[in-house]
């Protein structure tokens, strides 16, 4: 089976939808921020503040060059990495697609402190217009994730089994 690839802004549920379809699946899933930052022996933040974002992203372009060669993962793609690198290769393509609304929501439930750009609100959301339609273009499938994780799980279940 080609790699389940799931894109979209921070926050949008990639991680956890990930988790869920690779135990549903029984396939491995894998996180391409906790990936590279397992490799570098750096979390993102360090990656970015040492080497920069060129760097980071040439890291992004080094994981989508060993994965595009692996099959039957369920992967959970950082959220510029379509922005900045071709992901055609990786594999079937799903767009989570979360209002800039439930984000915000759901990032303050997690209190998560690894999310600096929600720091400031206005520039999240201005980021969050801009990528928009680079998201549609660069995914096989739009999900709504605005729901619950069920239902966003049957729903790319759904389209593979269209698919097959």
């Amino acid at each position: 089976m080609k790699n389940i690839v799931l894109i979209g802004f921070m926050g949008s549920g990639k991680s956890t939808i990930a988790r869920l379809l690779a135990d549903k699946l029984d396939k491995a899933t894998i996180d391409s921020d906790d990936y590279i930052s397992k490799n570098a022996n750096l979390s993102i933040r360090e990656i970015f503040n040492i080497h920069g974002e060129k760097y980071f992203r040439k890291l992004e372009k080094d994981f989508i060059d060993k994965f595009s060669k692996e099959k039957d993962f369920i992967i959970a793609t950082g959220g510029g990495m379509p922005i900045f690198n071709d992901i055609s290769t990786l594999g079937n393509r799903f767009y989570l697609k979360a209002d800039f609304d439930r984000i915000l929501q759901r990032i303050q439930e997690q209190n998560d402190s690894k999310r600096p750009l929600f720091d400031n609100i206005d520039r999240a959301y201005n980021l969050y217009t801009e990528r928009l339609t680079i998201y549609e273009k660069h995914c096989n499938y739009i999900i709504d994730s605005n729901t619950t994780e069920e239902i966003i799980v049957e729903s790319i279940l759904e389209k593979l089994y269209k698919e097959s």
